[in-house]
């Protein structure tokens, strides 16, 4: 931390001044080691850029110049309609024909509109009378309760003594909610408890307390009492009667008013379990609308390839449709359309699918598609015909004898031929000749630019005194030579050059042997200020060799075997060697660079601790200064006063 740093408020000095003056040297340190950090964050950067461009040439021209299958590219000619042919490096050279008698289309089916009218919909609603008999009520699927309440059974727990008395409920098709309640309570009585029923719920009060009154204050309270605990006999009755049950056959407990605070802590409500059924007429059809709410009976099979799923008072347009794509097939209930769309995944006749039902539910369904229905699509398998023999299968793509052939209509027989794509090979060798000539001329630059020596980043204070344009020009220099005379480049440059003049032995097709290089297939250099840049002697863009033989053309044609081993032999020499570059530096630098990054950036670090702690120095050297003029001024101002003190005597 900076001490207290006075100006010459006595002295009249220019202390800031003089300060800087003083700590000049420790500044001077510090402004070299940030120059020494410039130096080393735009070396960096430069090998970023150029990594950047050795992997692009590495992982694109260069790939593909190695690779054989760039020599072996073939060509479709022929005006062909129905039918899409590409080729392969094994495309069979020569004439052929091709023609197409179907394609492959999967199954689907457009249903009927089955909203053409209204319908009436059922929905339940929890009851509010309990008049009602209870053959007349439902669970909210709008399946009858009567037989799952019949029969169905729950015991109650004294706490207090351990009795227990067990509840059978009994009913028949005229027993009404309000007679099986007073059966129940008839049962219940002694126990304490007693049932009733609101919006549907079974509820249980705890009355085994006595209330008093204290006649002086009039406050209500309540005396004797237990807790009883109602447990349903199996889990089927705690689903008939909405009570809680568990796998231990544990109940619920209720306290009695004695026991707990508040007015309703002694009544426990179960689940809703009696609901009354509703009746809506003109009913739009939806994807929620119940099949036996369309006149589909419950119970009814409906099967999809083969598997069976049994209409209950649940099933709805979107649940059946929801079942059938579970059978790998699309199926989607469309509300807005009124219709059910179907369709196989896949092309093909093994692939279609089947709905299997009465013809009455097919109909309702609006899946009663005869055969000449135009929303009934049958799937069929695509046939081809090629150099006379006829081909079948699922999908419209074929891969016959090297040729992929995508089929889209039927025809007539038609004929193309497959050929050396001479065009196509002579691009991507002058691609690859283009960005090699790119990337050596990038590396030369870097290699053989001037030295800078006596350039140094700019302090702050030294930009001040600059135009930005000098500024710039300042620094270009420098970092256009950061890179000058690396080893790294020399290497990668040099191999490059060494294997592009090397021959490649190659056996003829007689037994003998031939040596080729570049230069054999009319690839050359040129003088030696172009420092081993290529060449296509013929190449029209090329004006110094647009005149020469065009002898890469001509090896296609002729000698295109030859040319691929050439080609990709030295191809992959290169390949390697760029391997080879970027493992001697494995370990101690990232993946997939030629520079030791890692280094760079341990020196960068280094050089910026290095700032940091030259910094610190700075700024203790400016304190012991400001220390000793803060000192300084202090007993100026000490002084001044004892001389006007003085003045003072002598003057009075």
């Amino acid at each position: 931390m900076a001490g207290v740093r006075m100006t010459g408020l006595v002295s009249g000095l220019d202390t800031e001044s003089l300060v800087k003056q003083l700590s000049d040297a420790y500044q001077t340190k510090v402004d070299n080691a940030k120059k020494k950090q410039t130096k080393a964050e735009w070396k960096k950067e430069a090998w970023v850029s150029l990594n950047t461009k050795l992997m692009d040439f590495y992982k694109g021209a260069l790939s593909t110049f190695k690779s054989v299958g760039t020599y072996n590219s073939k060509k479709i000619n022929g005006n062909l309609t129905g039918v899409k042919i590409s080729t392969t490096a094994n495309s069979v050279s020569g004439n052929h024909s091709v023609q197409v008698k179907s394609t492959a289309n999967a199954q689907m089916w457009t249903g009927h509109k089955i909203n053409k009218n209204t319908y009436t919909s059922s929905s339940y609603t929890a009851i509010t009378d309990t008049s009602k008999k209870v053959s007349e009520l439902y669970d909210k699927d709008g399946y009858s309760i009567q037989n799952v309440l019949n029969g169905s059974s729950f015991s109650v727990e004294n706490a207090a003594d351990g009795s227990k008395v067990d509840v059978n409920i009994h009913i028949d098709e005229n027993t009404t909610v309000d007679e099986m309640l007073q059966d129940i309570n008839t049962q219940l009585d002694g126990t304490g408890l007693k049932a009733s029923m609101t919006q549907g719920r079974l509820t249980f009060t705890n009355e085994s307390a006595t209330e008093t009154v204290d006649d002086t204050t009039g406050e209500v309270s309540y005396v004797g009492g237990h807790s009883v605990t109602v447990t349903a006999a199996n889990e089927a009755s705690a689903k008939a009667l909405g009570i809680t049950y568990d796998a231990q056959g544990r109940g619920m407990t209720i306290a009695s008013l004695s026991e707990v605070t508040g007015a309703e802590a002694n009544s426990v409500s179960g689940a809703v379990i009696a609901y009354d059924k509703n009746l809506s007429e003109g009913t739009s059809v939806t994807g929620s609308s119940k099949l036996v709410d369309l006149g589909i009976e419950a119970g009814t099979s409906i099967k999809v390839n083969g598997t069976e799923i049994v209409v209950d008072r649940t099933t709805t347009l979107n649940s059946l449709a929801a079942f059938m794509a579970k059978q790998g097939i699309n199926a989607n209930y469309d509300a807005d359309q009124g219709r059910f769309y179907l369709s196989s995944k896949n092309t093909g006749v093994a692939n279609g699918f089947t709905v299997e039902t009465d013809d009455d539910t097919l109909a309702k369904l609006g899946l009663d598609l005869q055969d000449d229905d135009p929303g009934k699509i049958a799937a069929s398998d695509a046939k081809v015909v090629y150099n006379g023999v006829e081909y079948t299968q699922a999908t419209n793509t074929f891969n016959i004898n090297g040729l992929t052939m995508e089929v889209s209509g039927v025809g007539e027989k038609q004929t193309f031929s497959v050929d050396v794509d001479t065009d196509g090979i002579y691009d991507k060798v002058k691609s690859f000749v283009k960005e090699y000539n790119s990337l050596i001329a990038e590396m030369n630059k870097l290699y053989d630019a001037s030295s800078s020596r006596g350039y140094e980043p700019l302090t702050s204070d030294e930009k001040d005194a600059m135009t930005d344009e000098e500024v710039k020009n300042w620094e270009d220099k420098i970092k256009g030579s950061l890179l000058r005379r690396d080893s790294t480049i020399s290497s990668l440059l040099s191999g490059m050059r060494t294997v592009l003049n090397k021959s490649v032995e190659v056996k003829n097709s007689d037994g003998t042997t031939s040596k080729f290089s570049l230069a054999s297939f009319g690839i050359v250099t040129s003088n030696y200020t172009e420092k081993g840049q290529l060449h296509i002697q013929g190449d029209a863009d090329d004006s110094d060799f647009a005149s020469a033989d065009d002898k890469l053309k001509a090896a296609i044609s002729s000698n295109a075997e030859a040319l691929a081993k050439t080609f990709s032999t030295l191809g992959n020499e290169i390949y390697s060697n760029f391997q080879d570059a970027m493992k001697r530096v494995d370990g101690v630098s990232s993946a997939l660079t030629f520079y030791n990054d890692v280094e760079m950036d341990k020196e960068i670090k280094n050089y910026k601790d290095g700032v940091s702690d030259l910094q610190d120095k700075l700024a203790d050297e400016e304190d012991k200064y400001y220390k000793q003029f803060s000192a300084m001024e202090t007993a100026l101002a000490k002084l001044q006063s004892q001389q006007t003190y003085i003045s003072q005597l002598f003057g009075s």
